[in-house]
């Protein structure tokens, strides 16, 4: 069983809080260093182009960048109506709600068929929205590689 917790003092409250504090503040400011150190020494590991990584000998550290994509249904449906629906099916994949279709930008980036609507790159910005999610660093220690000798 634990022993039995004392209530602390309102000081000694205070105390450790301020303490808390401080260990979060330090905390975000070596997290912050690291993740410059990553970003500007950093390279991209294979099969993670939105990642950089850098590795010192006991740990390794990743920042990842992501992106999120925002489908506005509204706007899709105006898509709908106004596209063939073969193009329709390139841009978006009809699911519960509307996925970005694999290879959507890429059909807007080239010249559209003669049915496809005038506007179709402008309604496509407004139903589509990609913002940069925020950073996260990953700290990982390295495992040895190999047993020390006897």
């Amino acid at each position: 069983m634990h022993g039995q917790i004392v209530r602390m003092s309102t000081a000694a409250l205070d105390l450790a809080a301020a303490r808390l504090e401080e260990i979060r503040l330090e905390e975000e400011k070596l997290r912050s260093e690291l993740q410059e150190q990553v970003e500007v020494f950093g390279s991209i590991p294979p099969r993670a182009e939105k990642s950089k990584r850098l590795t010192g000998i006991f740990y390794q550290l990743t920042v990842t960048r992501g992106l999120t994509t925002e489908i506005k249904d509204a706007e899709v449906e105006r898509i709908r109506a106004a596209c063939p629906d073969g193009l329709f099916r390139q841009l978006f994949q009809t699911v519960t709600k509307f996925k970005l279709a694999a290879g959507a930008t890429a059909v807007l980036a080239s010249p559209l068929t003669e049915d496809a609507p005038r506007n179709l790159r402008l309604m496509f910005s407004k139903a589509v929205e990609t913002k940069e999610t925020t950073p996260r660093l990953r700290i990982e220690k390295i495992e040895a590689e190999c047993a020390a000798p006897v």
